[in-house]
This record gives C-alpha cells, sequence and structure tokens, in this order.
C-alpha cells in the first residue's frame, strides 16, 4: 500500500497527501505547501536509523520548493516559538475556541491530604464524585494515566529490592491478563520479556513480595467497583495494538458505546468529542520529574492538551488534575493555559543553563554485547575526541559531559555507554562527528557499535 501510494504521488494523481512523519519525504511534484499539526511532539524526531527530525526536513523543502510551512499547535515547541517571537518564522494568533466552545474549569487535587487519610484508591475522592455525576447525566469522561499495565512494579518487603528483568536494567511491570484482574504475569517494557509472578524474592528468598504502584489495568479495575454500570473504554498499547483497533475504539467511543474512555498518551490529543465534559488527570506530576531538560516543557504541553479534550461543545466542561505537587508553577500555568507565562519562564531557564534553543546537543552512544569492551570503547571514544579537539579540530568548540551509564544501562542484554556534547552544528562540526564514525567502523566485528544522534528527542 505504500509503494501504491508513492507511485500515485509520483505520478501526480494525487493533490493531498497526509501522512504521519515518512510523508514528509513524498515525491510531490509541484509542492506548494506543508502543513504539520501538533509540531511540538517529539515523535516527528526519528530516532532510529536515519536520524532525522520531519520539521527540519520540511523546512528545508519548503525553501527549496518556494512553499509553505504552516506549523500548528497550542503548546508549540520553544525552538518554534522563539523564531516565531524574532520574525523568522510569522506568528499567527487563535485566541478563541471554534464556535460556543469555552475552555473547561480545572481543579487541582491535593494527592498528598488522601494518602495521609490512608486513602489507596488511584482515584481521589473529587474526582470519583464527579465521575459518578457526569456518568448519572448520560455524558462522558476521559481519563489519562501515562503508566500502563497493573502494577508498576514487584519489590521485596525483606530487602528492598526490585523484581528486575534478566536482559534489561528495569523493573518489570505486573499485567494482569486479559478478562482477569487476580491472575498476571511480569512484563518489561523495554525488550517484551514475560516471567511469571514469583513466589519469592530471587534475591534473599523471602516470601514477602508486594506490587506497588499502579496502571491503568488497576484504574480500569477501580472504575467497575466505582461505576458498575458504567462501561468502560480502556485504550493503551496493550489493547489498541493496531491502527483499526485504534480507530475502532474512538469511533464506539465517539458512537457513545462507552462512558468513560482510559488511557495513555493516545487519548490526549486530537480528539474532538462534543459529549466529554469531564477530563481527569492522574498522576500529574509523573513526567516533571524525568531526567531530561524538556521534562518541564512535556509536562505543560501534555496537560494543557488533555484538559483542552474537555467542553468542546455547548456543555460546560471540568477538567480535574491529580498531583502530589500542587504547588509546581508548570501544573499551575498548563491549568491556567498560559502559554506565553511558561515560554518566558522557560526560555529564560534554558538561556542560563545554555540548553536548546541557545545550543545543539549531540548524543553519542556506544552500545555492545560485552561490558567490558563497551567500557574501553567508551574511554577510547573520549580521548579520541580530546586528541581531535586540540589538533586538526582546535577552531570546533564543545563542551562535553560523560562518558557514563545511559539511564537504562542494559537494554535487551546489550550495555549502553553515553557521551552528552553541547556545540553549534555546523560544517566543521558534523565533519568532526563523522571522523569518530569512520574510526569506529573500520574498527572490526568486535568494536562496539557508535551512534550519533543530534538534538534527540530523549536523552
Amino acid at each position: 500500500e505504500r509503494y501504491d501510494a508513492y507511485c500515485r504521488i509520483r505520478e501526480g494523481r494525487a493533490d493531498v497527501v497526509i501522512g504521519t512523519r515518512s510523508a514528509v519525504f513524498s515525491p510531490v511534484k509541484n509542492l506548494g505547501a506543508i502543513i504539520i499539526d501538533e509540531e511540538q511532539e517529539h515523535t516527528y524526531k526519528s530516532d532510529q536509523n536515519p536520524k532525522y527530525h520531519a520539521r527540519d526536513v520540511a523546512r528545508f523543502r519548503c525553501a527549496h520548493n518556494k512553499a509553505l510551512m504552516l506549523l500548528a499547535s497550542a503548546t508549540p515547541s520553544l525552538e518554534s516559538y522563539r523564531k516565531a517571537k524574532e520574525g523568522v518564522y510569522t506568528l499567527v494568533t487563535l485566541k478563541e475556541r471554534y464556535g460556543s466552545a469555552r475552555l473547561p474549569r480545572v481543579e487541582v487535587a491535593d494527592m498528598r491530604r488522601e494518602a495521609g487519610g490512608g486513602v489507596l484508591s488511584p482515584l481521589v475522592e473529587r474526582l470519583a464524585a464527579q465521575l459518578c455525576r457526569v456518568t448519572e447525566a448520560g455524558e462522558q469522561s476521559i481519563l489519562f494515566l501515562n503508566r500502563r499495565g497493573y502494577n508498576h512494579f514487584v519489590s521485596c518487603r525483606s530487602c528492598g529490592e526490585a523484581v528486575t528483568c534478566p536482559r534489561c536494567s528495569v523493573a518489570l511491570t505486573y499485567h494482569t491478563r486479559k478478562g482477569t484482574y487476580r491472575e498476571g504475569e511480569l512484563v518489561c517494557h523495554w525488550c517484551g520479556h514475560r516471567a511469571p509472578l514469583p513466589e519469592e524474592c530471587p534475591a534473599c528468598h523471602s516470601p514477602h513480595l508486594a506490587r506497588q504502584g499502579f496502571g491503568t489495568q488497576r484504574v480500569e479495575e477501580e472504575l467497575g467497583t466505582l461505576l458498575p454500570s458504567a462501561r468502560v473504554l480502556r485504550m493503551d498499547t496493550d489493547t489498541a495494538s493496531s491502527k483499526l483497533s485504534y480507530d475502532r475504539m474512538l469511533g464506539a467511543f465517539r458512537a457513545h458505546a462507552a462512558d468513560v474512555l482510559l488511557g495513555t498518551q493516545m487519548v490526549t490529543k486530537g480528539h474532538d468529542f462534543p459529549d466529554v465534559t469531564l477530563v481527569g488527570v492522574l498522576m500529574a506530576d509523573m513526567s516533571l520529574y524525568l531526567d531530561d531538560y524538556r521534562a518541564g516543557e512535556r509536562t505543560f504541553s501534555m496537560l494543557t492538551q488533555v484538559i483542552g479534550r474537555a467542553g468542546r461543545a455547548e456543555k460546560e466542561g471540568l477538567a480535574v488534575i491529580q498531583t502530589a505537587n500542587p504547588d509546581s508553577e508548570i501544573i499551575r500555568l498548563a491549568c491556567a493555559q498560559d502559554y506565553e507565562a511558561f515560554y518566558e519562564r522557560e526560555i529564560r531557564l534554558r538561556r542560563l543553563l545554555v540548553f536548546p534553543p541557545f545550543c545543539d546537543i549531540a548524543l553519542m552512544t556506544l552500545s555492545g554485547m560485552l561490558e567490558t569492551e563497551v567500557l574501553r570503547a567508551a574511554t577510547l571514544l573520549a580521548e579520541m575526541l580530546r586528541q581531535k579537539l586540540a589538533q586538526s579540530y582546535a577552531d570546533v568548540e564543545l563542551v562535553t559531559f560523560g562518558p557514563f551509564e545511559a539511564p537504562v544501562y542494559r537494554v535487551d542484554n546489550k550495555y549502553r555507554m553515553r557521551m552528552v556534547i553541547k556545540c553549534g552544528l555546523s560544517r566543521r562540526t558534523r565533519e568532526l562527528f563523522a571522523a569518530l564514525l569512520c574510526a569506529f567502523q573500520r574498527g572490526g566485528n568486535g568494536t562496539p557499535l557508535l551512534s550519533v544522534d543530534f538534538n534527540p528527542s530523549n536523552l
């Protein structure tokens, strides 16, 4: 089907091309415009070879063909918005919602009070009450939790160790089997490894194992108890693994075959359901503490987008944000839908710390099956980079960090070491990284693989 579509476009039999990230390469003969919706989405960046950003490709193609590039978003990326503020892009602002729709009311629920009172439910009292009210009124709700599975991990009460994947350096997630909440298995979200729930701790052999945290499966069970007559639709990669199932579930929700749509990031963006009057966000501050300089930006974007799913028609909407950090300025600004204030706050921070858009970042990753070889190669890479900067590339300015272990050190039995480099991308900088890549490619079959990613979507 892709090949047939490619031929139709190349032969000029298609006037409009609609597609995902790779559609930016479509062989349109008389290109007039490229429109990128939700341009801030990190999925427009390909982290696999060939590594590219669809927005950069679109900018090049539009310049080459004298065409229009239109970037659309309620929460633009800082890089794009800075260019618009500086006049590189033209800024067009939409200040009102379509038709008679109004922004929903937003309430912040403090999870600390619930936990202090001994409440262990994933749903705080305020959100539970609103779910009951909306369902009784015949209206619909969307619940967002960016964590799938039933429990986040399984740990030992005696020694404190979590049950980890034998092939990756991450804890296994407990998933229940389809049709039951009592039987389940442990699953690795990195390599797909599956294992039965052990009867004792693999480290100290204690029988006292505890399942910690909660995911979409646990919330689905909780909704079954809270709203026994309601129809709940769970949408995550476990239930919507294909395009057909994804479209089928959205169609069923739009046709009122379900009262509550519960899911991960699939439910947050781009949907327009007129009868959705309640949005609930569970663990809203979870993404705030990721080890990435874009954590604040992504949390603001995600909250702003999901809040906007409520009250998109004549009916008034309400969003309830559950968080253990209600004083967070990012959460406060997202609730107020104040992108301008968030941008000013974040751009000052990026300027002070010299992060994009005030520099470029190159991520060099070494991966291999033998840990000793990967460590040796990482030391060699750092020394080789130091020598080149002292000799033939003395004119290139870099700030280097590492080498150090990747956040997830071992994935599918491959060890990973990294170097993070702040730089300004130019012809000379690219020549330097190309020279490093060539040096490691000549090392033979036993040498760990080196990859370079410019401005990666995740650090």
